[in-house]
């Protein structure tokens, strides 16, 4: 399920202790971000947001167009989804 934790901060290191298998954050990204994180990504429209889901490690997991396609995706493969700061 999506945790917005407003009052924890996690850092990239605290992401990756936490585990891979365990939680993934997600973040909302410009067309610019995503060709950088997900480089055999195509038919992107210009100029807007999509957001991506990451495992802790930091590793791209997938991309989509709407934040609660993102927040479902983590919750069926049994990932706790947080936005980090």
């Amino acid at each position: 399920m999506f945790h917005d934790h407003k009052s924890e901060n996690y850092s990239v290191e605290e992401l990756a202790r936490l585990g891979s298998n365990v939680v993934a954050y997600m973040r909302e990204m410009t067309t610019d971000e995503i060709i950088k994180a997900f480089p055999d990504t195509t038919n992107l429209e210009e100029n807007r947001s999509y957001w991506a889901l990451f495992g802790a490690d930091g590793a791209p997991l997938m991309l989509a167009s709407e934040r609660a396609d993102i927040a479902f995706s983590a919750f069926h493969n049994d990932l706790k989804a947080v936005l980090p700061n």
